[in-house]
């Protein structure tokens, strides 16, 4: 151990924050919406969204670890006429616009729904075109929905809003997510403080945030089970005075202690108990798949000369990581042709100086602002010039190649077995499943390439989509409740989100099926963070209970992975 968590001003300024006092939510929902709702109007708000209205209004912010199906949009599209705000910037993924879009209409039917609000992606947002959008917009709240978008203080829209923020701090802002954490404290932390500002129940200054972190993560430093760089709990335990020294160790009393800190500050809105209640069960089941030798063939040169099938090495275990879950699905993608060295070391160069720029800066948000650095003389340009030599010289091309079917086919089998979902990361395999099935797939913005909304099937077929563009906000648990997850991800909040679109409130099936294919080693692994992570998430943040904690699950453990034999595992 590295020493523990320093007790400083700032804990104490913590310790020192009010508690948020339990109040007759029903009644607060019976009044709100008494208030809120449109002449003529009938829907009534649930306890959440009143609750979460209420503090809204008191504070002029908050931060919403509301769960998936507790009815965040709504909370979105009423938080600008309880604030009276003037000029509303609404943030959404980009593949949730137009059904924003469609709520605004449909909510306005029953509540004021204030004509003011402009919706904008991250995406958009995050674009060099767009780097002056918000001075020019220069608004006063700023609601961002699935605002786990904004986790990544590297990326060029986070870096955008955290520089607004920061220039403007009585901008008000509203963060809602129901996978607010993914693995650190460092995921929210910045956010937290654009909601709540001097009232956060988190350290203003990185440093001691990342201290924080370093005790109460599952992964320190992004390595899980690097003990060598975790702190002690030390004042953090301060936290947990109300418990009984003898329930669980020292990391798990400081994370139910922070937790409880965080969700009964005035402003922080959390469906811990979750309020509305899925009426169904939640079933997990695990399949190990049996693959061909020449798959396992192809794991031999992976795992021991980190090479790919056609002898293309690999550099980093990011790579590994990437071609094993392609090879584990029966394919593995290369450019073809290869390109020559002459072109990729100056690409490699240049890619990391940029990245080196980026993780620096407090004001250049992307690629292209390093570039005119460089033209502008403000940094060195040697690694631009070459590559601008030789980038014009090849074109990659992107070409997948077919080695073993076995994937394919028991995912066909899975799904002549009734309607239901097959949850995809590869859009070659899912185009390849959807050619042998005749099955539709639902690709970006939840659409067919004939333009079929996925929210508009009729439940009485297997279908096929996208895991990135359909996990979020996309309400189909009236139409399917089986689900196929073909390439496990490490991600909690990935999963929570998945499970979320058929584990939701109004599923009429009494149980939720999940299969989960295990094709190898990395599959096994990314489960295994996976669980771990939620566990972690749930005694830090709070929130509904997770998807993952809820499940009956029926998959093999870490023991039984360990001891699969083949190149694979």
């Amino acid at each position: 151990m590295n020493g523990a968590v320093r007790h400083t001003p700032e804990l104490a300024r913590i310790q020192a924050l009010p508690r948020r006092q339990p109040q007759d939510e029903q009644k607060l929902a019976d009044e709100l919406t008494a208030l809120l709702r449109a002449p003529g109007g009938t829907m009534q708000l649930r306890r959440v969204q009143a609750l979460a209205l209420f503090e809204i209004g008191t504070w002029g912010g908050a931060f919403l670890p509301i769960g998936v199906g507790e009815g965040k949009t709504l909370i979105s599209l009423m938080a600008p006429y309880v604030l009276e705000a003037e000029r509303v910037l609404l943030l959404c993924p980009a593949s949730l616009i137009a059904k924003t879009e469609a709520d605004v209409a449909e909510y306005s039917k029953d509540f004021l729904v204030p004509k003011n609000i402009r919706i904008m992606s991250y995406t958009m947002l995050g674009l060099e075109q767009s780097s002056k959008e918000l001075e020019t917009f220069n608004p006063d709240l700023i609601v961002a929905d699935e605002v786990h978008k904004l986790k990544n203080r590297q990326a060029a829209v986070t870096k955008r809003v955290a520089r607004w923020m920061h220039a403007h701090p009585e901008t008000r802002f509203i963060g809602m997510s129901g996978t607010i954490m993914n693995k650190s404290l460092l995921d929210f932390g910045h956010i937290l403080r654009w909601c709540l500002k001097d009232r956060s129940p988190i350290p203003k200054t990185t440093e001691e945030l990342e201290e924080w972190a370093s005790a109460l993560d599952e992964s320190v430093a992004g390595r899980p089970g690097d003990e060598l760089l975790r702190l002690e709990p030390g004042a953090l335990l301060q936290f947990a005075t109300r418990e009984p020294t003898s329930s669980g160790t020292d990391l798990e009393r400081a994370r139910r202690g922070f937790r409880a800190r965080l969700v009964e500050t005035p402003g922080v809105v959390s469906t811990a108990g979750d309020p509305e209640k899925v009426d169904c069960s939640l079933l997990i089941r695990g399949h190990v798949l049996k693959t061909k030798p020449i798959t396992d063939q192809h794991f031999d040169k992976l795992r021991n000369e980190m090479k790919t099938p056609d002898d293309w090495d690999l550099f980093t275990g990011v790579d590994v990581w990437r071609h094993a879950r392609e090879l584990a699905l029966g394919f593995h993608s290369i450019w073809d042709p290869r390109p020559p060295q002459e072109w990729l070391t100056p690409r490699k160069e240049w890619n990391a100086f940029v990245r080196e720029v980026l993780k620096y800066s407090r004001t250049i948000e992307s690629p292209l602002q390093v570039e005119m650095g460089c033209d502008e003389g403000r940094y060195p340009d040697d690694a631009l010039r070459a590559w601008r030599a030789v980038e014009p010289t090849y074109t990659p091309n992107v070409v997948e190649v077919w080695h073993d079917d076995s994937a394919l086919e028991w995912c066909v089998k899975w799904m002549k077995a009734g309607p239901g979902i097959v949850w995809t990361d590869h859009v070659f395999f899912a185009r390849r499943l959807a050619e042998r099935t005749g099955a539709p797939y639902y690709g970006e913005s939840g659409l067919t390439d004939a333009g079929q909304s996925i929210e508009r099937g009729n439940g009485k077929e297997a279908i096929i989509a996208s895991a990135r563009a359909n996990r979020e906000g996309r309400n189909i648990q009236k139409i399917w409740w089986r689900n196929l997850i073909t390439s496990v991800g490490e991600s909690a909040q990935a999963m929570q989100q998945l499970l979320g679109r058929t584990h939701r409130p109004k599923q009429p099936a009494d149980e939720v099926i999940v299969d989960v294919l295990f094709s190898c080693r990395e599959h096994a692994v990314a489960w295994e963070r996976a669980l771990a992570s939620t566990i972690a998430v749930r005694d830090t943040v709070g929130g509904a209970p997770a998807k993952l904690l809820l499940a009956d699950i029926d998959v093999p453990s870490p023991d039984a992975f360990r001891s699969l034999a083949g190149h694979r595992w």
